[in-house]
């Protein structure tokens, strides 16, 4: 993928084209994450960030686990409507859910959350012991809605969340390089391309991990 850019300041006309280095981690999250899920053949599903955001478009998992009844696949969003079983709020969950799902999933939900470290402890917290969770949010991406948008994650920051709510984190890293070309007068095209290798940066951060079973 290429990145062409084009900026005018001062009637000047700026190019910079440049292809970001390819990212190959040591380990693939969502590898570990379908790994972990055959192992443990999870019984209730609680997947968040579900609803529809382009009408017609699901986005939720729930093809990835054929053996369960839709009952025991909850899909939960903070806005009613399509793929959407129950309308909540992830810093807040129910009570009666505490150790319920043997599996949680959240795709491009965390960097719209307004504390996610509360709702990593609620992660924790409806987990059954030795249940586990999947997390992709986004290191580096425009700001968006949905409806507000709060945060991006260094693969250090998500791993410390679910660490410090008391889950082991299996696996952690990033996904997708990309590259940011800032005005010339911040970073001189001259040293972007070098700037980019130095300081890289990803559109996705995933984590994979479980509840200790005590």
């Amino acid at each position: 993928m290429k990145f062409p850019t084009h900026f005018s300041r001062n009637k000047k006309s700026r190019q910079v084209a440049a292809v970001p280095e390819q990212y190959r981690p040591a380990v693939r999250v969502d590898d570990v994450f379908s790994r972990v899920v055959r192992e443990v053949a999870p019984k209730r599903v609680l997947e968040v960030g579900t609803l529809q955001a382009v009408p017609g478009r699901s986005t939720h998992s729930m093809a990835k686990f054929p053996q369960l009844a839709k009952e025991d696949y909850v899909r939960l969003d903070i806005i009613g409507g399509p793929d959407v079983d129950v309308v909540g709020d992830l810093h807040s969950l129910p009570e009666g859910w505490t150790n319920k799902f043997d599996c949680f999933i959240a795709h491009a939900v965390f960097e719209h959350l307004e504390r996610p470290w509360i709702a990593a402890r609620e992660v924790a917290r409806v987990l059954a012991p030795g249940g586990v969770f999947f997390v992709k949010t986004h290191q580096c991406f425009p700001i968006h809605g949905y409806p507000s948008d709060f945060f991006r994650f260094s693969d250090a920051a998500l791993r410390l969340i679910f660490e410090d709510a008391g889950l082991f984190v299996d696996a952690c890293d990033y996904d997708y390089r990309c590259m940011i070309i800032p005005p010339e007068e911040v970073v001189p095209d001259s040293i972007v391309i070098d700037w980019n290798k130095q300081f890289p940066s990803y559109i996705h951060v995933s984590a994979v991990g479980h509840k200790p079973l005590q």
